[in-house]
């Protein structure tokens, strides 16, 4: 009887420590283009998070950019910065989705620097998305953001469907939009 209750044990340990690891590899690791497009199963939980209230000057154009112009539509928000290492990894897999999908409003929000820099890093990158200038990091904070470049994927009312840190592949930017979608 306790050898069968420590198999029991050890199995279950086994488990989860399976199961810990499964969930690090998705939560972290790049998919390399091939996560899913297809939402997971409804858990009687909302899709989606808070609302996001967003709006700047665009460093290119000057004008008045912002989510209230985009009312009723899924958008993709990239915050990113010219200085940040990893954000031109982030740079060419971001041009090639918006360009897939034109009907999908997108939004970028250069932080902690000023438009001149953002500029350059834009025209560098081939990016002509309007960019919000957010050179005080006020906006990034209030996003949330931890690390750069992070990319946050709004409902069509514009609540935080999925989140993520670091450089975004094509499968990441697919499951995100999805999520989006179904919120």
């Amino acid at each position: 009887m306790g050898s069968a209750r420590v198999i029991l044990i050890a199995l279950v340990a086994l488990a989860a420590g399976v199961a810990a690891a499964a969930a690090a590899v998705l939560l972290v690791g790049d998919d390399g283009g091939r996560a899913s497009e297809t939402p997971a199963a409804p858990t009687g939980e909302p899709l989606s998070g808070p609302e996001v209230r967003l709006s700047g000057t665009d460093v290119a154009t000057g004008a008045v950019v912002g989510l209230g112009k985009l009312e009723g539509k899924p958008v993709v928000v990239t915050v990113w910065a010219s200085w940040c290492a990893a954000c031109p990894k982030q740079a060419e897999p971001l041009r090639r989705f918006a360009e897939a999908h034109r009907s999908t409003a997108f939004l970028t929000v250069d932080t902690q620097e000023d438009a001149e820099a953002a500029r350059a890093f834009l025209e560098a990158s081939g990016l002509n998305l309007p960019t919000v200038s957010d050179k005080d990091g006020h906006i990034a904070a209030k996003l949330g953001v931890r690390e750069l470049p992070t990319t946050l994927f709004l409902t069509s009312d514009h609540r935080v469907a999925s989140m993520w840190e670091g450089p975004a592949g094509l499968g990441r930017f697919k499951a995100g939009l999805a999520a989006a979608r179904a919120g």
